[in-house]
């Protein structure tokens, strides 16, 4: 009667092993490739354009719009976007999506006309990748003037700054600066613009993008040790020397907390 060693029984496990490791790295390694916007799902090229008419209300840059539109392949691009607007509006979502999708149709130039035209049939995207094409909208596409829930911030709005408050609170998620703006009845506003800067460098952002924190509510993660400048809506002059709090400096138990800014509109 043979017996199998347990040595034998072992080395076998480690060649497996080793020989699946080397068939998984070197002879059939997987490779990544890269999708290109035009492939990404309906759904995925629809958020895009949400982004792309927030970041419009933003750095107001329609060149780059509509660079950033047309490599999603759209075919009628003011069709979609007026189509999205559209659909958006009769789905109730939120405020902010339905205001920078109606800005971003008016500058494209899709033809507005009355409410009741919506009832007729909206073009929507394509299915993505499994297209040959991507599918173009028709001409006589309608779309519906919008009401304007938030209306575009006017650049001659001033704001005044009612707080800015360094927070430590360990239990609070890492967002090291949080806006909150609000009209001059209280009411929280969104869609208002904000700049960061720092060494020559911008990031833009604006309230509404969280509606669950509230429309007037704004984020940014700062760098650590880093001091930036904060202007909203092309104010001057700006909030210098913003940076993250550092709590409990020197400790063991040093954390860093966030800034919390408030501010009103004044009529």
């Amino acid at each position: 009667m043979n017996v199998v060693r347990p040595s034998l029984v072992l080395l076998g496990l480690i060649l497996g092993v080793a020989g699946g490791l080397l068939l998984g790295w070197l002879v059939f390694p997987v490779l990544a490739a890269a999708t290109v916007p035009a492939q990404l799902r309906a759904d995925h090229r629809e958020a895009q354009i949400i982004m792309i008419a927030a970041a419009l209300r933003a750095d107001n840059n329609m060149e780059r719009a509509r660079q950033r539109l047309q490599v999603l392949g759209l075919g009628d691009t003011a069709g979609a976007v007026g189509a999205l607007a559209v659909r958006a509006e009769k789905e109730g979502r939120d405020v902010l999506t339905r205001s920078v999708l109606q800005d971003l149709t008016l500058a494209l130039g899709a033809p507005a006309q009355a409410a009741s035209d919506t009832a007729e049939a909206e073009p929507t995207l394509d299915a993505g990748p499994t297209a040959a094409q991507p599918t173009a909208m028709p001409a006589a596409t309608k779309v519906a003037a919008l009401p304007s829930a938030v209306p575009p911030v006017n650049a001659k709005s001033t704001y005044e700054m009612l707080s800015s408050t360094p927070m430590c609170d360990p239990n609070q998620p890492s967002l090291s600066l949080q806006v909150y703006v609000v009209d001059e009845n209280s009411e929280e506003l969104a869609g208002v613009p904000l700049e960061l800067s720092s060494d020559g460098v911008v990031e833009s952002f604006f309230t509404g993008l969280k509606p669950e924190r509230g429309g007037g509510y704004a984020d940014f993660q700062l760098l650590p040790n880093v001091e930036y400048t904060l202007q909203i809506d092309g104010q001057v002059p700006p909030l210098a020397a913003v940076s993250a709090p550092q709590c409990n400096a020197g400790s063991a138990n040093a954390f860093s907390g966030y800034l919390l800014v408030r501010w009103q509109r004044r009529p």
